[in-house]
């Protein structure tokens, strides 16, 4: 089994995959796209602004710090709620019955997120950094330090396509995590998928029993993840301890993107919903979790 896209992600005509020239900058912005696989309905996306940290035949590295102004989604009817918390029965409902989306003005929360794209692949790696008091923390060596902690998240996601200042990608809802301390992802003998957790299992599977996507689609991004799990040694640029010192340094030096650096999602024109800035961060691990066997 290889890894492979459940579904096409409707993108511009003149795109590239990761890893193919020309490349971007250190420095330069780009603009990260999420877009859903009913994108054409209402034409809701996220995007958010973020630096480009490296770039190159092996993948790519982009930075979000916090307090960037970003474009967030949200369900009309629960305007004033994330779309995690809104009941899974009403948001994921066949195409015909499902809910509209539209875009507002967010901000994104936290010290800030690395995220590393290898090429020709459905996932991306994130590693977040939290402040301690948020919760227990340690670093790749299991200790904590500097009063951060580190997350490391696999997100499953499309494989992405990429214009002169944009990234596209489809969110596949499955994540994988690594919250056990005395497993972390890194350990003296190299990657470890010992104490990985699949995170919002419980939405993958309400998208196919709801009717908002065919069975077939959660199916092939639960095998995504095994497969990833079995291979992760495949992946080791991206997987790289090395890049928690980037992100701890990035977090020490940049501030949010504002003003022209921001003018991606200005363009966009996200609306304000009751004049609210709606603050976005990667959620802490909620019920519907299962192991790396789905159990």
């Amino acid at each position: 089994m290889s890894l492979r896209d459940p579904y096409p992600t409707i993108v511009p005509s003149q795109v590239r995959n990761v890893g193919q020239a020309p490349f971007w900058t250190p420095g330069e912005t780009v603009t990260w796209t999420f877009r859903r696989f009913d994108f054409d309905r209402d034409r809701a996306e996220v995007a958010r602004p973020m630096r480009v940290i490296a770039d190159g035949p092996q993948g790519t590295a982009l930075w979000l710090v916090g307090g960037t102004p970003t474009q967030e989604t949200r369900i009309v009817g629960w305007e004033d709620t994330n779309p995690h918390d809104v009941p899974l029965a009403a948001r994921f409902r066949p195409l015909a019955e499902a809910p509209t989306r539209i875009n507002v003005e967010g901000t994104w929360h936290g010290r800030g997120v690395l995220k590393i794209v290898p090429p020709a692949v459905p996932f991306s790696v994130w590693v977040l950094l939290k402040d301690v008091a948020d919760g227990a923390g340690h670093g790749a060596d299991g200790t904590e330090s500097g009063g951060v902690r580190t997350e490391w998240y696999i997100n499953l996601e499309a494989t992405h396509r990429r214009t002169k200042d944009a990234l596209f990608t489809s969110d596949h809802i499955l994540d994988i995590t690594f919250p056990v301390a005395s497993a972390p992802l890194h350990s003296s003998g190299g990657l470890d998928p010992s104490g990985a957790v699949f995170k919002d299992v419980d939405e993958l599977a309400a998208a196919a029993n709801f009717g908002a996507w065919p069975a077939e689609w959660s199916d092939i991004i639960r095998s995504n993840g095994s497969h990833l799990l079995d291979h992760l040694g495949d992946f080791s640029w991206a997987l790289d301890p090395a890049w928690e010192a980037v992100a701890r340094d990035l977090a020490d030096e940049t501030t949010p993107l504002t003003g022209g650096d921001a003018t991606s999602i200005a363009r966009l024109g996200a609306a304000s919903v009751r004049e609210k800035s709606f603050v976005q961060e990667h959620r802490a691990i909620p019920n519907g979790c299962y192991d790396r066997h789905h159990r």
